[in-house]
């Protein structure tokens, strides 16, 4: 089973996240430099959007009812 895997099924979501970036590092290293500036548009959201400043309500989720939440802990 791949690390990637492990760390979601033990919900371990910072080792998780991290295997995602070490992929996207990879990725991007074989990429033709003038088709990184393209990949982190598509990374960040940008690509046909308006940029909106960090902070706002729709800084972390973009579910309805959740905006704002990192998805951390349980409602109460």
């Amino acid at each position: 089973m791949s690390t990637l895997a492990v760390a979601i099924q033990t919900k371990q979501w910072e080792l998780a996240s991290l295997c995602l970036l070490m992929g996207i590092v990879e990725a991007a290293a074989a990429l033709p430099p003038d088709a990184v500036e393209g990949l982190l548009e598509v990374l960040a959201g940008l690509e046909g959007e308006d940029t909106r400043p960090r902070g706002g309500p729709r800084s972390f989720d973009r579910l309805p009812g959740r905006a704002g939440r990192t998805g951390r802990g349980r409602r109460r």
